[in-house]
C-alpha cells in the first residue's frame, strides 16, 4: 500500500520552515538560478537551513532545476547540482 505524502511548495526558507511545521512531509523550493522561481533568490546556505530543519522532522526537500539549460551554462548549472548535494538535498525536480 502507498503512502500519501504532504508536498508544499516554498517560496523561501521561511515558507519551506512554516511547511514543515504545518506537517509537510516535504517542501520544493528554487535556487537562485535555473529555476522557474529563481526570482525568490534563494542561496544554497539558505536551502542547507532548511534541510538541516526539514530532516530534523524527517521531512525532505525537493530543489527545482526546471528551466531550459543552455550548452553555456551546463558548467555553472552541475557545478550547482554538486553544491546542493554538499548540503544534502533529496531530490532534484528536473525539466526533460
Amino acid at each position: 500500500m502507498r503512502t500519501k505524502e504532504l508536498l508544499a511548495p516554498a517560496k523561501n526558507l521561511e515558507c519551506g520552515i512554516a511547511a514543515i511545521d504545518h506537517g509537510a512531509d516535504a517542501v520544493y523550493i528554487g535556487a537562485a538560478k535555473f529555476g522557474a522561481r529563481q526570482s525568490a533568490g534563494n542561496t544554497v546556505e539558505d536551502i542547507a537551513t532548511l534541510c538541516n530543519y526539514a530532516h530534523q522532522f524527517g521531512a525532505k526537500v525537493h530543489v527545482t532545476v526546471n528551466t531550459i539549460i543552455y550548452n553555456d551554462e551546463m558548467d555553472d548549472m552541475l557545478q550547482l547540482i554538486c553544491e546542493l548535494e554538499k548540503v544534502h538535498v533529496d531530490a532534484l525536480l528536473i525539466q526533460d
